[in-house]
This record gives C-alpha cells, sequence and structure tokens, in this order.
C-alpha cells in the first residue's frame, strides 16, 4: 500500500508543477464612437489602396513637336464620365483644389525631358485652376450631383523632345 501512496502523491507532485502559475487580470472598458457630420462624396472615383483616383487627364499621342494646342478633359475614374461631387444639402459649398503635380510645376515627365501643361475650370481654357487655390462650387438642393470640370491644355510645341511615355500625378483636394 505504501507503494500506490506514493505513486500517487508522485503524480500529484508532478501535475502540480506542470500546471501554469495563477495570472493576474486587470479590467476595463473602451468607449466606442462613430460621429457622423454633413458631408460631401465624389461620385465615380475608384479607391486603390488608400488612394482615391478620381480620373485621368489624357492628352493621347504626338510627334515629338506639334503645331496646335493639345487638349483633354478629366474622365471619371468609375464610369470615364464627369467628375461630380454630391453634398448633403446642409453643406452650403465645397472647394476643389489642385496642387502642381509630382515637380510642383504642372509638367509631364519621361525623366528625361518635360512638357509643360494646365488645368482649368472650362472648355474654353480661359480659368485656371491656380496651384494650390480653392475654387468653391455651389451646392444644389436634394442631393443634387455638381459637375467639377477640369480640363487640361498643353501647348504647342516646336522644339524636338524625346520619345516615351510622359506622366504627371495631381492631386485633387475636395473640402467643406
Amino acid at each position: 500500500m505504501k507503494k500506490t501512496h506514493v505513486l500517487a502523491s508522485g503524480l500529484l507532485v508532478a501535475s502540480s508543477l506542470l500546471a501554469a502559475p495563477a495570472m493576474a487580470a486587470i479590467t476595463g472598458q473602451v468607449d466606442v464612437k462613430l460621429k457622423i457630420s454633413a458631408g460631401c462624396t465624389v461620385e465615380n472615383a475608384e479607391v486603390e489602396g488608400n488612394m482615391n483616383k478620381f480620373g485621368v487627364l489624357d492628352f493621347g499621342q504626338s510627334s515629338s513637336t506639334w503645331a496646335n494646342v493639345l487638349t483633354a478633359e478629366v474622365a471619371s475614374a468609375g464610369d470615364g464620365g464627369d467628375l461630380t461631387v454630391v453634398c448633403d444639402e446642409s453643406v452650403g459649398q465645397f472647394n476643389v483644389s489642385v496642387n502642381g503635380g509630382e515637380r510642383s510645376n504642372r509638367t509631364l515627365s519621361n525623366a528625361t525631358d518635360t512638357v509643360n501643361y494646365n488645368v482649368y475650370q472650362d472648355a474654353g481654357r480661359t480659368q485656371l485652376y491656380a496651384i494650390d487655390q480653392n475654387v468653391p462650387f455651389t451646392v444644389g438642393t436634394g442631393n443634387t450631383p455638381v459637375k467639377v470640370p477640369m480640363f487640361g491644355a498643353v501647348p504647342a510645341n516646336a522644339t524636338a523632345v524625346s520619345e516615351g511615355d510622359y506622366k504627371d500625378t495631381l492631386l485633387v483636394t475636395v473640402s467643406f
């Protein structure tokens, strides 16, 4: 009987050594909140990674020199239509600003040469989107979409530039 008692005692000691030590605990709370306020959304946009893609300003293809102004209109990323903004009725206006692009001066580059361009508010290309300057837009009633026109122009070029894909990226900010 002693052997059984010693064996049982040994198992009890071994199992208590393998048991996890008692842990202390602290309990608290985390407040969870969400505030919804009046705002605006850009329609026909897409999200790529963590960046909104509003559209493309594509001047097409040209030879190394061109005699006429090259023109383009922004086509939305979603369906290629107009870039539009919809705001809650309590938002009276929103602003749109356009930066100077990757080189801060609105130039397209193929890493060898650059080509100047600009962005305008109208098809006649007379009202410039000045770099980083807010342009106000009035919000319609009933959550009516407001068109945000964006037209581009590349001036005529008599000096040959190298072949390649010329690119730039503009940041467009809609604030309200």
